[in-house]
């Protein structure tokens, strides 16, 4: 605990003024005002979690007991798809349960969602006042994501949300640009043994505490691109999880990547920052491909398995069907009929996303250099330079 509350003054103080490894100096009038607002809110969503996350072991002992059996770990690069694959495995509410961004936020312990859920069950009593209310919050709060990540408060979402008491959830390192998190980005490399078993003691607790309100008796699903580098981890402290590992074409996933990034930083800080964030991401994702298919490759087959964001987005559901017969578990009718109504709207679905390599400080060359591999691993069109 005590190690815990200095790396949190640590962050606080740096916080402030961080360092952008040269790339932007002097003090945001623009940062000091966000983290006036952030770390106020953040301090008390985490003494209001903590106190309730306390209270678990006092009203709901037995969640300690609770099995966590074969969960399955979506992970790979990110903006490879992780998002849509997860949502569709979440489909399948027979076999699967998985975590809302409302539970991630606002109730991470057991107490705080039989509270909540106490609540609504009032609110739809009389009309649903409450309900529309934060309908209209959650709109005017995550509106403005939507080309980035769309996400609502119900929908399902990437549960490393649930380390970020533990410092243990990289999301921070946007309001805090600090190689203590970016540690994280390496974590089965570069993380101290004692680190890794802290976080892996609290995500068990976590995963053990919605299996013990959603019912032991499913399958503990999770998406987490930020979880690749930790996969050695979790394999060893889940020796049954099964993974699947996302990719997709550099060309499309590293800009995509970075202009995401870019623009959740530009809340934090209104200077350009976007050359630090570039810089980190390249060498970031290189490692994430890397690993990814380094640490599928140490696991059994029956364990494993590998998408590819080109054949998830065009065929859904033939892809989903072969995740699940290497897993050796079949399609229920109902979540077939599902997945097809699924698929058919993929094959309409056109991205209006467009990235310029050149715009975000990408140069085609320096793809080419950094990822040449993967290109070549997976018979993908080399990026061309662009022309004016």
């Amino acid at each position: 605990m005590g190690s815990l509350i200095k790396a949190y003054a640590v962050l606080f103080v740096r916080s402030w003024n961080p360092d952008y490894d040269g790339t932007v100096s002097g003090v945001s009038p623009r940062r000091w005002l966000v983290m006036a607002a952030f770390w106020p809110l953040f301090l008390l969503l985490q003494l209001i979690n903590g106190v309730f996350l306390l209270l678990d072991h006092v009203l709901f002992p037995d969640f300690r007991r609770v099995a966590v059996r074969a969960p399955v770990f979506v992970v790979g690069v990110p903006r490879s798809g992780t998002t849509f694959l997860h949502r569709l495995l979440a489909g399948d509410r027979e076999r699967f349960t998985t975590t809302a961004l409302w539970e991630l936020i606002f109730a991470p312990s057991i107490c705080q969602r039989r509270l909540w859920r106490g609540v609504g069950r009032l609110d739809g009593l009389v009309g649903r006042p409450l309900e529309r209310l934060l309908h209209g919050l959650e709109r005017l709060a995550l509106g403005g994501l939507d080309d980035v990540h769309q996400t609502g408060l119900r929908d399902p979402e990437e549960d490393y949300l649930a380390l970020l008491p533990v410092l243990g959830c990289f999301l921070l390192v946007l309001a805090v640009p600090d190689p203590r998190l970016w540690r994280l980005t390496f974590a089965d490399r570069d993380l101290p043994d004692a680190e890794k078993r802290r976080l892996m003691a609290a995500y068990r607790r976590f995963v053990q505490r919605h299996l013990y309100v959603h019912g032991d008796r499913l399958t503990f699903l999770s998406k987490n691109p930020s979880f690749t580098p930790l996969m050695a981890t979790l394999a060893a402290e889940f020796p049954d999880a099964r993974f699947i590992g996302c990719l997709r074409n550099p060309t499309e996933a590293v800009p995509s990547q970075i202009n995401s990034i870019v623009i959740g930083a530009r809340v934090f800080d209104g200077r350009d920052t976007a050359g630090y964030w570039r810089e980190g991401f390249l060498g970031m994702l290189d490692y994430y491909y890397r690993h990814l298919l380094d640490e599928l490759d140490r696991l059994p087959p029956s364990r494993r398995a590998l998408s590819r964001m080109e054949e998830l987005s065009a065929r859904p559901l033939a892809t989903v069907e072969g995740f699940y017969a290497a897993f050796g578990l079949t399609l229920s009718p109902a979540y077939r009929a599902w997945l097809a109504e699924r698929d058919e709207k993929a094959r309409r679905y056109q991205s209006g996303h467009h990235y310029s390599l050149e715009n975000l400080g990408v140069a085609p060359q320096r793809l080419r250099e950094t990822f040449g591999w993967v290109y070549e691993k997976f018979a993908y069109p080399l990026p061309e330079d662009e022309r004016p």
